[in-house]
């Protein structure tokens, strides 16, 4: 399999939620080929015959709008690979369509048998983009093949097509749009706001980890929490419930006292009884075999603050070895002792928890110096691991109802099962405010965390269609 690299995806991100805060698609396809067009003739000059071979993908579309700013100084030919009713998407058609009454040439290549060598002074790659996994299938393979023995300067468009694979376009030079593709690629501006590229949107949540179909039970991940005590029952149910909606199995180990009640709360947890009625430092050994079988560990929701459960949370900070996220309880434990931090840990703090760990410091110097992941709960949500800062604006007042920061917990833990521990972070504060906003739209401020738990299937749902 041939994986996104790191821009890929940041791109594809940033891409989604460009249109998700209102930079319209079909501007930005109007960006890139202007970008593209100018960036060749600024090179090569004018006065060309210029092919364009084109996919149906929105690539494409930025090779039909490039075909059509450099159709007014060169010979423009357009190959696309494929039947125009094919073309995926409507902005990516209009542009073809555009094409129709002007100057520019129009080929459809149904397959290879049908491509004859290429003679054109300048040959252009808009075919496949980012985004394509394993080695090149016809008849992309023999198109690049023969584009490649082809005595014209070549051009890609953001990525030269089976970048990566046996393959690829042997591209002169490759234009990229916003980030950089490959290691000696030109990178032209598609007027996207800088600003942008710090704020969390659905394109967080729609390249996280999906279930493959032939995966079987586990694969997905498997979650332990760590939570529950007489007077906070609910908290660890609110936190299981949103992350069963990611992982195959949630665990949750909690004091005797309240294991009765979440084992009735739902058949969807696997309740692992601790030996007395609060949490304390010989159940350590319980829970650490029981984390030994799983992806990530939440610590603290409902846990209460009893001398003896937070040596128990020490213990389990400083011992376990998989991704562990403190919130609530868990984050008082820290108090005095942030030593424990490192990497691997995301805190989920409020401004009151926040200010009493790290005092005055900024989240990302907090998350810098202690080496973690900081997720500062607020108006504006801000996730930081010390190097990179993004800030959320999903949420309402509504929100501060008990219940939605362990929602938010369970979500990070899910998603931090399967994913990079950022991404997993950002994706869920993401998902936590919009089914809130779901939650207010229909009922106003009128709602509790059980109805915030009950958007999430829509939520996940509307990110990944978005």
């Amino acid at each position: 399999m041939v994986s996104m690299c790191m821009n890929e995806l940041e791109t594809a991100i940033l891409d989604c939620n460009s249109r998700y805060y209102h930079l319209d698609s079909l501007q930005a396809m109007e960006n890139a080929g202007r970008s593209v067009a100018e960036e060749i003739e600024q090179r090569f000059g004018q006065g060309h015959d210029i092919g364009i071979y084109c996919g149906l993908g929105n690539n494409g579309g930025d090779g039909f709008v490039a075909a059509r700013f450099l159709s007014l100084h060169n010979r423009v030919t357009v190959y696309l690979m494929g039947h125009p009713r094919d073309i995926q998407s409507d902005i990516a058609r209009k542009n073809w369509n555009i094409l129709t009454h002007s100057s520019v040439a129009q080929h459809t290549i149904r397959d290879s048998a049908s491509l004859g060598e290429s003679t054109h002074d300048l040959i252009v790659d808009a075919l496949l983009g980012t985004g394509i996994s394993g080695e090149l299938r016809e008849p992309f393979e023999t198109v690049v093949e023969r584009l490649n023995r082809s005595p014209g300067k070549k051009i890609a468009v953001d990525i030269p097509t089976g970048y990566g694979t046996s393959t690829p376009f042997a591209a002169d030079i490759t234009i990229s749009m916003h980030y950089p593709k490959t290691d000696s690629c030109i990178t032209v501006t598609i007027g996207i706001p800088p600003e942008f590229e710090s704020l969390i949107g659905p394109g967080d949540v729609q390249f996280l980890h999906h279930r493959r179909k032939d995966s079987h039970k586990g694969d997905n991940g498997k979650i332990l929490i760590v939570g529950g005590s007489q007077t906070y029952h609910g908290a660890p149910i609110y936190a299981g419930l949103a992350a069963s909606l990611l992982v195959d199995l949630v665990f949750i180990s909690c004091p005797a006292s309240v294991a009765p009640i979440i084992k009735e709360a739902t058949p969807d947890f696997i309740v692992d009884t601790l030996s007395g009625d609060l949490l304390n430092p010989a159940d350590v050994p319980q829970i650490m075999q029981r984390a030994q079988h799983c992806d990530a560990v939440l610590i603290g929701p409902g846990l209460g603050t009893e001398k003896e459960t937070v040596q128990a949370c020490k213990t389990l900070c400083s011992s376990l070895k998989i991704p562990i996220i403190i919130d609530a309880d868990g984050l008082k434990a820290l108090t005095g002792a942030l030593g424990l931090l490192q990497e691997g840990m995301i805190l989920t703090p409020h401004l009151h928890e926040f200010t009493s760990l790290f005092g005055e410091m900024s989240v990302d110097e907090a998350a810098a110096s202690h080496g973690c992941i900081i997720v500062k709960k607020g108006v504006r949500d801000e996730v930081s691991n010390g190097n990179i800062t993004k800030y959320n604006y999903t949420g309402n007042a509504g929100m501060t109802t008990g219940g939605s920061g362990d929602v938010l917990a369970g979500l990070i833990t899910g998603f931090a099962a399967t994913n990079d521990l950022f991404q997993a972070s950002c994706g869920a504060v993401f998902v936590n405010g919009r089914a809130g906003d779901f939650c207010d739209e229909e009922y106003g401020s009128y709602f509790s965390s059980s109805d915030i738990i009950q958007a999430l299937q829509k939520t996940l749902v509307w990110c990944d269609t978005f």
